[in-house]
């Protein structure tokens, strides 16, 4: 498959983000994309009587307590996570002390996200009004096509799935909301409510020049008895598949991850080699940034699915 989305002359209605709220704290984007970090501080806070930035900056540098991505502490981060933590309800915004005790079960610093840490940052991410503006994207659709047009973060997001498209962009003059973007992006994939991926890989294109052209969508599980091979005689016509083709048309209509599909694709593939053959290649022939559409049965990648 290879599509175009001619999208060069379509309207674009602008997103108006809400207002800073008028009366207590501002400062309402938070631009923090590790959940561990969040959890870390809410954690000394809890343990600590911590009154200022510096004071945080320096219990920091008495633990030995580094960020989840391995960068040096400064107070300007520092600050940042704990204006997240205020934004979400877990810090109280006059005497920085934590709001409810407990959130996050005890374990060590070191440790990653538990299920249960999850459950606080789902409820975060379904509630707080930052996280709800993109979410109303998804009101009438399950996935959608977001990109950049002539700018550095993403501003465009395209809503329908046929022309005439619906596209609805950020102005320049609200460059937070573009870059908070990034972040309602990885906490959805950390959280596993979100899967995205780039669309140069599935030979989807558009007639202007953009950067960054990717598909966003809610992620579902997939069900133990989905059958790839089903599906694809049920709603795919013709008898010789390419597999990226045959990915697209379920995450778009299914909600299932790459991953999902992938190992849905093997196991399908040696326990009913009779509905549908895997045609395989060599790796030299496909694309290093490609190779994560294709199933791998031993050292060969199957590239294309056969009718029998």
């Amino acid at each position: 498959m290879e599509d175009t989305l001619y999208i060069c002359n379509e309207i674009v209605e602008y997103l108006i983000p809400q207002k800073e709220p008028e009366e207590g704290k501002r400062w309402s984007y938070s631009f923090v994309y590790y959940l561990e970090d969040l959890r870390n501080i809410y954690w000394l806070y809890e343990k600590n009587d911590i009154d200022s930035i510096p004071d945080l900056y320096r219990k920091c540098k008495d633990l030995s307590l580094k960020s989840w991505n391995g960068k040096a502490w400064n107070q300007r981060n520092l600050l940042e996570l704990v204006n997240a933590l205020k934004n979400f309800g877990l810090l109280s915004i006059e005497r920085n002390e934590v709001c409810q005790r407990g959130l996050f079960k005890e374990t060590s610093f070191e440790a990653p996200i538990s299920e249960d840490d999850k459950k606080v940052f789902v409820e975060i991410y379904k509630t707080y009004f930052r996280f709800r503006e993109f979410h109303n994207l998804f009101t009438n659709t399950e996935s959608l096509i977001y990109y950049i047009q002539g700018g550095r973060f993403t501003n465009r997001f395209l809503l329908t799935k046929a022309p005439p498209y619906r596209i609805v962009g950020i102005s320049e003059e609200h460059s937070d909301m573009m870059r908070f973007w990034d972040v309602f992006i990885k906490w959805g994939q950390s959280l596993d409510m979100l899967k995205k991926y780039p669309l140069k890989p599935f030979n989807i294109s558009t007639d202007t020049k953009v950067k960054g052209l990717s598909i966003a969508y809610l992620c579902h599980a997939m069900p133990k008895d989905f059958s790839v091979f089903a599906y694809i005689k049920a709603e795919m016509q013709g008898s010789y598949f390419y597999i990226p083709d045959v990915i697209y048309t379920i995450i778009t209509a299914k909600g299932y991850s790459v991953e999902d599909i992938l190992k849905k694709i093997i196991e399908e593939s040696v326990k009913k080699s009779n509905i549908f053959r895997a045609q395989s290649t060599s790796a030299i022939f496909i694309n290093e940034k490609e190779t994560f559409l294709f199933p791998k049965i031993g050292n060969t990648y199957i590239t294309h699915l056969l009718k029998l």
